[in-house]
């Protein structure tokens, strides 16, 4: 686990250690685990942490669990679906009646099948609500494909990894069009679609070092007024609008969830002057960075 004010679990097996859980993962980049089996030893609450790997959680019984993704409360109700991704954010109270399943994985478990995990599986993105709310059929048919991929994870076979990479990547499908029917629209990628997709995934990799819209346009080889236009028809914000967006869900949670002080976060996110920084939260907020840690 490398050591930060927020504790980062890099490895499966570190993430088992820091709630408690007494289990190892035996399968390079994937893991399958029932949520039953954090009773007795696993924590039921557990503070903020990142997470190098993604994680999803399918719940048939969830009671009083609190999930915390970012700085937001998810509202769980009815049959829901989390998904967790590399950077965001995450903190929960367990109910210890919590039943159903937890899968680990990173992208390189789905080896070449997938050039790029996030234009193929939107939910995915940082920048979603990540979590499904399943009607109960769906919720059903996911059960049981995820109690068929927690059967083969625990019975070695010659093409388990096979198996369970193909399993995973029907699930993920299965999930991608129940996100899109929670859209209300058919999901097309048209060329448009295709570059916002790339300018969210450049926005996560690049916000804290680029700010301006043009360095993104260049990234993707087209021009700032192109990207700007095409970002707005499709998400109703323009470019500068989710930068900034990115820089802000950032802010926040180094503010709620690390002692860094005003000037030590406003260098972190590479501001000039920590004068910018709050002036730039404050525009977003309507709060300066104080009020916003002291409320």
């Amino acid at each position: 686990m490398i050591k930060t004010k927020i504790p980062i679990f890099e490895t499966f097996n570190d993430f088992y250690q820091g709630i408690g859980l007494e289990h190892q993962s035996q399968i390079p980049d994937f893991d399958i685990v029932t949520i039953e089996s954090l009773e007795p030893t696993a924590r039921r609450c557990m503070p903020p942490y990142r997470q190098g790997f993604y994680q999803i959680a399918l719940m048939s019984n969830y009671g009083k669990t609190q999930f915390n993704l970012n700085t937001d409360l998810l509202n769980l109700e009815g049959f829901p679906m989390v998904f967790v991704v590399p950077g965001q954010v995450f903190s929960w109270v367990r109910d210890k009646r919590m039943t159903g399943y937890f899968i680990m994985f990173r992208k390189e478990f789905l080896g070449n099948s997938f050039s790029d995990l996030i234009s193929d599986f939107p939910f995915l993105k940082i920048s979603e609500k990540n979590m499904l709310l399943l009607t109960e059929e769906e919720h059903k048919s996911l059960v049981f494909d995820m109690e068929r991929m927690y059967s083969v994870s625990r019975n070695p076979h010659p093409y388990q990894g096979k198996m369970l990479e193909g399993m995973l990547a029907s699930l993920l499908y299965y999930c991608k069009a129940i996100f899109e029917r929670s859209k209300s629209e058919e999901y097309q990628l048209s060329r448009s679609q295709i570059i916002a997709n790339k300018f969210e995934v450049l926005v996560d990799k690049m916000y804290v070092d680029t700010k301006n819209v043009s360095s993104y346009a260049e990234a993707l080889n087209i021009t700032p007024n192109y990207l700007t236009t095409t970002v707005k028809n499709l998400t109703g914000k323009s470019a500068k609008d989710i930068i900034n967006e990115r820089l802000f869900t950032e802010s926040k949670s180094l503010l709620k969830y690390s002692d860094l002080d005003i000037a030590e976060i406003s260098h972190r996110l590479n501001f000039d002057e920590p004068t910018h920084f709050t002036r730039f939260f404050k525009k977003q907020s309507g709060s300066t960075p104080n009020q916003f840690r002291k409320s």
